[in-house]
């Protein structure tokens, strides 16, 4: 009977030591949940916490005193199997590229060129009077004398000209009178021996005279006289007029003497006329730069014909108060006889 119980108590013990073995196998792994918390690969707390697998097997004393095979130790503890890979956790926090400027804010990309519109405020060319103001007469003005020199290759003055000019136009359509302004006229000319000429330059065109100095006529004339107008004598009508004379004895002096006449006009045709006043014209042989002794045009030489005819006419006259005198007379004395 005693042997019988501890038979017994040996299977017990032996079935309790194997019964242990199997649930320290299946109890001794009680936390093995892997904590993934947060899937978000932070494998922070993989630890695999195998903490107390200690496998309490505690009374199995088999009273075979020293038979207790104690495996005191058989808890596997492994306590740093908790593979902590800290920083496993690839936190790539900034993996949302958050390229905080990759979003290329320029600002001002939109390039704000305030004045890109060109804002030329003036490139709009005002023209305002674009329409072209119609030629028109120039203001009425007198006569004007104009003094001009021409001098040859040696510097000696050949030809002097004092003279008022108009260049008068009278057709079926127009009517008026061009003066040419000393002031805005530029003379030049040349000279020899037997030829010289002025020319007379004005804005609007120019006027020419043309000397011959003829010994066998033993006389200094004009031989060519010439003009070119380009004029409006009515608003917007602008015309260019022209015309030459050729071959002529005009302005005659002696050599030496210079003519002069108070007023002259030369037709030049097509109902053009110059109309020359107040002039003096000398042309060679002049002497200290002044003119020589004038030769009257023929309107202002004296004419003697009147005076002439009344000085006939009061002798006739007085032949005949004379006559009547001593016819009366002689009747008289016939009237009385002596004693």
């Amino acid at each position: 009977m005693k042997h019988g119980l501890i038979l017994i108590a040996i299977f017990i013990a032996a079935t309790a030591l194997t019964s242990g073995e199997y649930s320290s196998a299946f109890m001794g792994k009680p936390t093995t949940t892997t904590h993934n918390p947060p899937t978000t690969t932070h494998n922070p707390n993989t630890t695999t916490h195998n903490p107390n697998t200690t496998t309490h097997q505690p009374p199995t004393t088999t009273h075979n005193p020293n038979t207790t095979t104690h495996n005191p130790n058989t808890t596997t503890h492994n306590p740093n199997t908790t593979t902590h890979n800290p920083n496993t956790t690839t936190q790539h926090p900034p993996i949302t590229t958050h390229n905080p400027n990759t979003t290329t804010h320029n600002p001002n990309t939109t390039t704000h060129s305030p004045n890109a519109t060109t804002h030329n405020p003036n490139s709009t060319t005002h023209q305002p009077p674009t329409t072209t103001a119609l030629p028109a007469p120039t203001p009425p003005t007198n006569m004007t004398k104009g003094s001009y020199n021409v001098t040859d290759a040696k510097g000696n003055i050949c030809i002097l000209a004092n003279l008022e000019i108009g260049i008068r136009v009278n057709n079926s359509e127009v009517n008026g009178t061009f003066i040419v302004q000393p002031s805005k006229t530029n003379p030049s000319g040349d000279c020899s021996d037997k030829t010289a000429n002025i020319t007379l330059r004005f804005d609007e065109g120019h006027f020419i005279l043309k000397f011959k100095n003829d010994e066998t006529k033993k006389k200094v004339y004009v031989e060519l006289v010439e003009y070119d107008l380009k004029y409006a004598f009515k608003r917007g009508a602008l015309r260019n007029y022209k015309g030459k004379n050729e071959s002529l004895e005009l302005f005659s002096a002696a050599p030496g003497h210079s003519y002069s006449c108070k007023a002259e006009t030369v037709y030049m045709g097509d109902g053009v006329s110059l109309d020359l006043t107040n002039y003096r014209l000398q042309a060679f042989n002049i002497k200290n730069h002044e003119f020589g002794t004038p030769d009257l045009c023929k309107a202002d030489k004296p004419d003697y014909r009147v005076p002439i005819a009344v000085g006939i006419i009061l002798i006739i006259l007085i032949v005949i108060v004379v006559i009547a005198y001593l016819i009366s007379r002689k009747r008289r004395s016939n009237g009385y006889q002596s004693l």
